[in-house]
């Protein structure tokens, strides 16, 4: 099903995203998580690509096998990175050929070794452009990313949601968040395209489940993610205790998706990291006490 159709009709989505396995072990993982995350009923699944479109191959083959082994809808990312407006087409025709019809069209981020996105010749130099070439297309439907506390490439945030806003303008049916920990970014972000827009738009929050406290914050400094002050009173003195340190960024997860939707979210993106268990642990919380 096309997401821009799901979306007219479903109020409320709950989706996973997973990311092409490296080698026969990680597809037997990859494998299990989906067999635990399935029934649970997400409404659509997604799979990154990597950097470089090193993994372009693979992400198509993961979404053709999540499609024909669950039925579940699936989103293959695609990026701007190394490929030529020509390519790009002829990459969307291989896409309807294996009958996906939903992409998240991202810029990308640089190849290994470049510090800074370069734009490749006689390709696409921004997301938007990525967008305005699939809504050209029209076979498929397409969302694009969203940065409640902006990209680090962007010279404010609301130079970046401006950009957001194009990007929907430009035909991307909703938007996943970046991850992000306390939900005051994100109501923030939603007021701001709210007000200029005059309707809400169907912006999903990404959320990262905190199992591991010092690999979540490797990552932020990374992606540029903040870890709120908040949570380092809360993680910190855990740091040492793995599983009390697990079972506190759990519960701070939890919350968040719960304020998250009580304000009016239109659904979930959980990343799971092919795992299954942080995330069917999240889902089925927030489905016993009624949040979700």
């Amino acid at each position: 099903m096309r997401l821009d159709d799901l979306f007219a009709r479903q109020p409320t989505t709950l989706s996973f995203e997973f990311f092409p396995p490296k080698n026969e072990r990680s597809w037997y993982t990859l494998e299990d998580s989906i067999d635990q995350l399935a029934p649970l009923g997400p409404d659509f699944v997604s799979v990154t690509y990597g950097a470089g479109g090193s993994t372009r191959a693979k992400t198509r083959e993961v979404v053709e096998h999540i499609q024909s082994k669950t039925g579940v809808t699936a989103m293959a990312h695609l990026t701007c990175v190394n490929a030529t407006r020509a390519e790009l087409k002829a990459l969307l025709d291989e896409y309807h050929g294996a009958s996906i019809g939903n992409l998240l069209a991202l810029r990308g981020d640089p190849p290994k070794g470049q510090q800074r996105f370069v734009p490749t010749d006689g390709g696409c130099a921004y997301a938007s452009d990525l967008i305005d070439l699939i809504t050209a297309d029209g076979r498929f439907a397409s969302l694009c990313a969203a940065f409640p506390e902006r990209h680090p490439d962007a010279a404010t945030r609301e130079a970046d949601w401006a950009n957001l806003e194009r990007k929907m303008t430009l035909g991307a049916c909703g938007a996943i968040t970046q991850c992000f920990f306390e939900s005051e970014p994100y109501q923030q972000m939603m007021a701001w395209l709210t007000q200029r827009a005059g309707r809400k738009p169907r912006i999903l929050p990404g959320i990262l489940p905190i199992t591991d406290w010092a690999a979540l914050v490797r990552f932020c400094a990374i992606c540029g993610a903040s870890v709120p002050e908040r949570l380092r009173a809360v993680m910190e003195p855990l740091k040492d205790n793995r599983v009390a340190a697990r079972q506190a960024g759990m519960a701070w997860t939890v919350e968040l998706c719960r304020s998250l939707l009580a304000q009016g979210a239109p659904g979930l993106h959980l990343y799971a990291l092919n795992r299954s268990t942080a995330a069917a642990e999240i889902v089925t919380t927030l489905r016993l006490t009624g949040a979700l």
